[in-house]
């Protein structure tokens, strides 16, 4: 039978110590390199467990307080390692505190394992301390709730049934049954949080070999009818977050997202998308960033082919035609479209470069951003925030080859970004990362910098901090026209929008034991520099302002208007000096 213990001699020990030990063994067969543990009663059992296997080196392990912070943590290891990482909390509102990383998890697609304490089932809806309906908490974003058995132990069956449960759960989050990587949760139920009498106990044999109870081989999606594109046709390629282009010919114009790997080929700039009209758009991934985009899914008149396998919906294109997971190119791209296309890119790459080039421009988000991808190096690892940051890089310049860049893509949400960050820097050391925020994102999430006394702290990574002194995207949406800082209006932007927040920086770092500088725009490049070698996180704070904003971003638009204004009208004039040049053509030939 299925249930043997490793030394027969030895005498089963308490129901808690074995489940836990059952589902830290089989999550370990299953891939689960690291595990993020929220201290807790509850849990007490599994942390037990994971800390005496993380002693053989089995799993590497993470404790943090903040079961928020926890959780974009692991969704950081997750994200930079694409191999899903583990939460463990204990139960009640410490499952609660999950929701935020899991919704980020669900709608980017990033595998995820949430391990739950919970209490025995006897006891849920009698109104005991620390008890909630935990399982149906996070339904809406986890793609499997999975309650795991922790009845008699002495079943013969019970090692099969809960190892095959944690199979089944981890098969699912890993996008192995027919479904997107994503998140899911294991619910374990424990009738006690008591440590285990003998540590070292032995429980129930899994597979010979380390093997999974049950192995999953990647199955295939279901099949989509290919569609055949044909290049004759102006096309465009627009790539948003979890886009995959291998397969894309290096030949075709792409217009990516800075979390995109586009390879060699060139990455046109987002605002070229403003300037011409292509007969068909193929849309790779979720582009979320830029609002120019949903604008032209929108248009009738072009053909839009979303690229996927049916699981997720664009909901930016409403005139989509076509959904294909094969998509077959065939003829070739007009010469004339090419190199409009880069003519168009290169135009406005120039105005974007001279319009920075002023210093009076320097002391912005965007000035910023531009020294930090010029202090990139080829194997970093570039964390963006969301909001400015990430649309900041877009905008600015172009990235470095080598460089990998990551961001919270799924719903883009300011919450978590330091933490995520610091699981990215955990599960990546020999890499720098470099973590690009602003202030409220900073600030909101600064508890990511808390480390318990025992615990690995990151060595590689560098935040910058672009503080404006509040949300400085606001500046350039609706919200941010001049007419809604007059009167009526008077402070109410500032105060609704702008949210400048009374936090001083360098003493928040200080409370936290992270190295702090305040640093001018000019001198960013060189300190940057000087603190990889430093081996510790270190926060670097740029004073910056956000008042010239949108007037940065008109002055950009207009020397991009005015200069292809300008070519259009010299590339007019040059067709019409050949045309009066152009010898008379013969009598005796007939045009069509």
């Amino acid at each position: 039978m299925n249930y043997q213990w490793e030394a027969s001699s030895v005498a089963p020990v308490s129901v808690p110590s074995v489940i836990s030990s059952l589902v830290v063994d089989e999550l370990i067969r299953n891939g689960i390199e690291w595990v993020v543990y929220c201290p807790g009663s509850r849990n007490g059992p599994l942390g037990f467990e994971l800390a005496r296997r993380a002693a053989t080196g089995a799993i590497r392990l993470q404790v943090r307080l903040d079961e928020r912070s926890a959780a974009f943590v692991a969704l950081g290891i997750s994200k930079s390692t694409s191999r899903p990482a583990a939460v463990v909390t204990t139960s009640g509102t410490a499952v609660s505190n999950l929701l935020p990383a899991v919704t980020e998890a669900n709608y980017s697609g990033i595998p995820l394992v949430l391990v739950t304490a919970n209490r025995p089932p006897e006891i849920l809806g009698t109104g005991a301390s620390q008890t909630v309906e935990q399982t149906a908490l996070l339904t809406s974003q986890v793609r499997h709730v999975q309650p795991i058995w922790s009845g008699d132990m002495l079943r013969p069956d019970t090692n099969a049934v809960v190892r095959s449960q944690v199979c089944r759960a981890v098969g699912i989050g890993s996008g192995r049954r027919h479904c997107r990587p994503g998140p899911v949760q294991i619910d374990v139920p424990l009738s006690s949080g008591h440590p285990p009498e003998d540590p070292a106990a032995p429980f129930p044999r899994g597979r010979r070999d380390g093997e999974p109870w049950i192995r999953m081989p990647a199955q295939p999606l279901r099949p989509v009818p290919s569609y055949e594109l044909d290049l004759r046709r102006s096309t465009i390629v627009i790539a948003g977050d979890g886009a995959d282009l291998t397969d894309l010919p290096a030949e075709i114009p792409c217009m990516a997202e800075p979390t995109v790997d586009i390879g060699n080929r060139p990455r046109l700039h987002p605002w070229v998308l403003d300037y011409l009209l292509p007969q068909q758009v193929v849309v790779y991934g979720r582009p979320t960033l830029h609002r120019n985009v949903g604008g032209l899914l929108a248009r009738a008149e072009v053909t839009t082919v979303l690229v996927g396998n049916g699981e997720d919906w664009i909901y930016a294109a409403p005139q989509m035609k076509v959904l294909t997971a094969q998509p077959i190119y065939r003829g070739a791209m007009s010469p004339c479209w090419d190199e409009e296309l880069r003519a168009i890119d290169s135009t406005v790459r120039r105005q974007w470069a001279k319009v920075l080039g002023d210093k009076r421009n320097r002391h912005t988000g965007l000035g910023v951003a531009d020294v930090v991808l010029a202090a990139l190096r080829s194997g970093d690892v570039l964390w963006l925030g969301a909001s400015n940051p990430i649309r900041d890089v877009s905008l600015t310049g172009s990235l470095p080859a080598g460089v990998e860049v990551l961001s919270n893509r799924g719903v883009a949400g300011i919450d978590g970004n330091i933490s995520a960050a610091v699981g990215a820097a955990l599960a990546r050391p020999d890499r720098t990362v470099i973590a690009l925020v602003g202030d409220l994102t900073f600030a909101y999430d600064a508890s990511g910098l808390q480390f318990g006394r025992l615990e690995q702290v990151p060595d590689n990574l560098l935040i910058v901090v672009a503080n404006d002194s509040g949300g400085g995207i606001f500046e350039l949406l609706e919200q941010g026209d001049p007419k809604y800082k007059r009167e009526p209006y008077g402070d109410t932007f500032e105060r609704i929008y702008g949210t400048p927040q009374n936090v001083d920086i360098a003493h928040l770092c200080a409370a936290y034991a992270a190295a702090h500088r305040t640093v001018e725009v000019e001198a960013l490049g060189a300190v940057l520099r000087t603190a990889r070698g430093e081996r510790r996180t270190v926060v670097l704070e740029v004073p910056i302002t956000r008042a010239a904003l949108r007037d940065l971003h008109t002055a950009a638009r207009q020397g991009v208007d005015a200069a292809l204004d300008s070519a259009s009208a010299l590339h007019a004039a040059m067709n019409a000096l050949r045309e009066t040049s152009a010898p008379a053509p013969s009598s005796d030939l007939e045009y069509s």
